[in-house]
């Protein structure tokens, strides 16, 4: 079955999915203010485990428009022809998402300059409400991703929770505002497959870096 057939159905079902599996959730608290990249205050963060994703056939016939740091609209389409590095976080996050994108900073760097050429960063937020493109403008300067081909995006809640699921990423809204939610990188091939994931924080990239250079080819 083609994403582009079960897309329109995912955003129904990717709720229950992302409650579905039993796993261990702790909290990356946001802070109280979470449009303030430079909380001092910092929790405790224990992951949410990953799931299996939904499909992993091409994700550029998702239709979701999203808004990235430069306030200019992406389709997944739009990265069409390039590998991809995911992940998923939210600003408010001063625990696990620093570390995400670090590590994601981490693979990028492993890449030869022609590699890196050819190579996409997608940083795509859980918090549709909070997280505007001036914010996440701000949290990329700051952590170093305002870089040439890398796109810190906002969208539709809708969007992010189907988003997701397809990368068996999960993630809830907990009480204190801020989310729980998996630590994963996700590598997909130049026609949008997911050929590479990995759960955690501070892995050592060996074997995403060998999965991206093989969907670079």
């Amino acid at each position: 079955m083609k994403i582009k057939s079960k897309v329109f159905g995912l955003t129904a079902t990717a709720l229950g999915l992302a409650f579905s599996a039993q796993a261990v959730l702790a909290e990356c608290d946001h802070h109280k203010d979470h449009h303030d990249v430079h909380l001092t205050e910092h929790h405790a963060h224990t992951p949410v485990a990953m799931v299996e994703p939904l499909s992993d056939e091409s994700l550029h016939h998702l239709p979701a428009v999203w808004r990235d740091h430069r306030n200019e609209p992406l389709t997944l389409s739009d990265l069409s022809g390039q590998a991809v590095i995911i992940t998923m976080v939210y600003v408010g996050c001063q625990t696990a998402c620093p570390v995400l994108v670090e590590d994601v900073k981490r693979l990028y760097y492993g890449l030869n300059e022609a590699e890196q050429a050819n190579t996409r960063v997608l940083v795509v937020s859980f918090d549709a409400k909070g997280d505007t493109p001036e914010v996440l403008n701000t949290f990329a300067q700051n952590l170093g991703g305002d870089l040439p081909g890398w796109h810190f995006v906002t969208g539709a809640e809708g969007d992010i929770r189907t988003f997701s699921s397809l990368l068996g990423i999960r993630y809830r809204q907990n009480p204190s505002g801020g989310f729980d939610h998996s630590n994963v990188i996700a590598v997909l091939d130049r026609q949008g497959e997911i050929r590479g994931r990995q759960e955690g924080l501070a892995q050592a990239p060996d074997r995403l870096l060998g999965a991206l250079r093989g969907a670079l080819n």
